[in-house]
């Protein structure tokens, strides 16, 4: 794979432009919603690991396919030499938790396969380290959504969740 104008390895690669709005939502049997996440990982030991452009182009290229396999869809990647970032979204279908797990141990079976160096900086065979960041997409502002709740002329509480006292 080689770097194309839409692809320069180190910076950020678009992928698919979609607007946030209720025309990309996605809808389910009896659910409709946008599963969107800017997500973060690094190489166990925060290696710099991913310092070779050829190791960036296949990863960018087993996230497309991993993503593509599973119906996730990736606007925005960039790899770092020590970390990755994604801009996916999900389906409604597969939760945050499941889609990372695909995206790194796929990724990480298939660079130990094609980089073999790598077994003897990771001989356990774990290539990504254990946690990650996510945090949800919406063109929506919390500002915006505790505002159409606290408008709504249905019950409301009077104290906020915090503040209540159970059982």
């Amino acid at each position: 794979m080689t770097a194309s104008a839409n692809h320069e390895v180190g910076r950020n690669f678009r992928r698919r432009s979609e607007t946030m709005d209720s025309r990309t939502f996605e809808s389910k049997n009896h659910s409709v919603g946008l599963s969107q996440y800017h997500l973060e990982w690094c190489p166990k030991y925060r290696y710099n690991a991913l310092r070779s452009d050829h190791v960036k182009e296949f990863l960018i290229q087993k996230f497309h396919e991993i993503a593509g396999k599973y119906g996730m869809v990736i606007h925005n990647a960039s790899i770092e030499n020590d970390h990755v970032h994604l801009f996916i979204s999900i389906p409604i279908t597969i939760s945050l938790s499941n889609a990372i797990q695909l995206l790194k141990g796929i990724s990480s079976h298939e660079i130990f396969k094609r980089f073999e160096g790598f077994r003897m900086r990771y001989p356990k065979g774990h290539f990504w380290s254990r946690g990650y960041f996510f945090r949800s997409i919406s063109n929506v502002t919390s500002g915006a959504i505790d505002n159409y709740i606290r408008n709504q002329k249905n019950y409301r509480l009077v104290k906020p969740v915090g503040q209540l006292k159970l059982g």
